[in-house]
């Protein structure tokens, strides 16, 4: 048996290794979702922290859940504030790799920022690679129109008036969803026996179908000769009055 203090000398050597792997363990458990603001007339600005993922089971079992960061509501007010007025604005929503903090090597997806004000429903979808890991990420918001285009402003009602839109207000919104998608395989291509080729390489070409005569010629010559050569009827009735005539002479 171990003595104590060889028992302590190897928990010492076991520790590293141990918080090493609960370490991987709560990062592939994990994934950190961050958002921000993009336009070329506004000052770049870093990702912010906006969600953190958590993932549970693994394989076609696996189930993700959506926890907004603490400051989540007043960021997206901000940059719907900020993005107000500007049509092409975008709004950036980045999954962080695990263990990469340069946020450039980042999956980033995009949307308009103008439809966030309108917007009802949100969808994460994360792509895993063959071994579990995020390795692309797409995020939709809706509604949204079929050409994409942001939602009209008011247009002047009278002289010196206009009917400007309202101030940008945050209003949750109701339906989020986060899918995960693992890689899938199309299916093999039947595989055909090449058709054969001639010398030259050119196809060889099918034997032409015979007709119903190139078949059957044989036959119909014999069945023709068969016809030609069978006593007709008036002969073989001559042949049987001659017989009976010379018995009765006889």
């Amino acid at each position: 048996m171990l003595s104590r203090l060889g028992l302590s000398f190897l928990l010492l050597l076991l520790l590293p290794i141990l918080s090493a792997h609960l370490a991987l363990g709560r990062a592939a458990s994990e994934l950190r979702i961050a958002h921000r603001i993009l336009h070329p007339s506004l000052p770049a600005t870093p990702f912010l922290d906006r969600a953190t993922v958590l993932l549970s089971g693994s394989g076609p079992t696996a189930d993700a859940r959506l926890v907004p960061s603490q400051t989540f509501a007043d960021d997206l007010l901000d940059y719907t504030r900020t993005a107000q007025g500007l049509n092409d604005a975008l709004y950036q929503v980045a999954l962080e790799h695990p263990g990469d903090s340069d946020q450039s090597q980042w999956a980033v997806s995009s949307v308009l920022a103008c439809h966030l004000p309108t917007s009802s429903s949100e969808s994460f979808t994360i792509h895993l690679d063959q071994n579990g890991r995020p390795f692309s990420f797409e995020y939709f918001v809706g509604p949204i129109p079929h050409d994409g285009a942001c939602p009209k402003r008011g247009r002047k009602t009278g002289r010196g008036s206009s009917a400007q839109s309202s101030p940008a207000e945050f209003r949750a919104i109701a339906n989020t969803t986060v899918a995960l998608r693992s890689p899938s395989f199309p299916p093999l291509p039947e595989l055909r026996v090449p058709p054969p080729v001639t010398a030259e390489g050119k196809p060889v070409e099918a034997p032409k179908e015979k007709s119903f005569i190139e078949k059957y010629w044989m036959y119909i010559a014999i069945a023709l000769i068969a016809m030609t050569f069978a006593p007709s009827p008036s002969e073989e009735a001559s042949e049987g009055g001659h017989g009976q005539g010379s018995g009765e002479r006889r």
